[in-house]
C-alpha cells in the first residue's frame, strides 16, 4: 500500500470506493468477470458482518457503499482490512477467470486485455493500486453516491436506463430484485446495524 495513503476510520461513518483496474483495462466488460466482483462483495458482507449499501460494477473500475461495522459493534473495521479481503478475492478469481477465457478463445475483448493475457505489460495484477475512498457521514451525501453508483452506467452510454444494467444495486432498491445481490440497508439514518 502507498505510505502517503490515509484511511479514516471513524465511528458511525459509511465508506464510499472507487476501484479502478489496472491500466484501466476493462478487466469487467464480461459479465463472467462482474460476477466475481459480486461474489467478492459478498464473502466480505458475509465474513466481516459488515452493511453493504450500494455498488456498481463498470468495465474498468467498482464504485462500493458500505458501513464497515461488524453487526452490533459500534466500532468499524479497518477499511484497509476490508479494501485487501475484496481486492485479494477479485484478483484471485478474476486471474483464472481471464486465464481461462484466453486459452479458451485465444483472445479476449480489446487489445490492451490480450496484452494483458499475453504478459506483455510490467504486472499481472487486476486491480490499479491505488483506490479513492471517501468518509460519507451525512444522509445527503450517502444517498448522493448512491445515486452516482446508479447512474454511472447511463452517464457512460451503456445503458437507457439503469435498471438495465443488472450488476449494481439499483435494481433491488427500486423492484426488490435480489437476483444478483441483496443489499443490507433499510434507509434509516443513522445506520443501525
Amino acid at each position: 500500500m502507498p505510505r502517503d495513503l490515509v484511511r479514516y476510520d471513524v465511528v458511525g461513518h459509511t465508506h464510499f470506493w472507487t476501484l479502478s483496474c489496472y491500466r484501466r483495462l476493462t478487466f469487467f466488460w464480461h459479465d463472467e468477470l462482474k460476477w466475481h466482483v459480486v461474489r467478492a462483495l459478498d464473502y466480505i458482507r458475509t465474513r466481516y458482518e459488515i452493511c453493504l449499501i450500494g455498488y456498481v460494477v463498470m468495465p474498468e473500475h467498482v464504485h462500493v457503499l458500505l458501513y464497515p461495522h461488524p453487526r452490533g459493534s459500534a466500532k468499524p473495521l479497518p477499511v484497509s482490512v476490508l479494501l485487501a479481503a475484496f481486492k485479494r478475492q477479485v484478483g484471485y478469481h478474476g486471474k483464472r477467470q481471464l486465464k481461462s477465457l484466453f486459452a479458451s478463445s485465444g483472445s479476449l475483448w480489446s487489445e490492451p486485455m490480450q496484452r494483458w493475457a499475453r504478459a506483455e505489460f510490467d504486472k499481472g495484477s487486476i486491480w490499479h493500486k491505488r483506490g479513492h475512498d471517501f468518509n460519507v457521514f451525512t444522509q445527503r451525501k450517502l444517498l448522493e453516491k448512491l445515486d452516482y453508483c446508479h447512474k454511472n452506467p447511463m452517464t457512460r452510454g451503456l445503458v437507457e436506463h439503469a435498471a438495465d444494467w443488472p450488476f449494481s444495486s439499483y435494481r433491488y432498491y427500486e423492484y426488490d430484485d435480489r437476483s444478483v445481490l441483496a443489499m443490507d440497508w433499510d434507509g434509516s439514518w443513522p445506520i443501525e446495524w
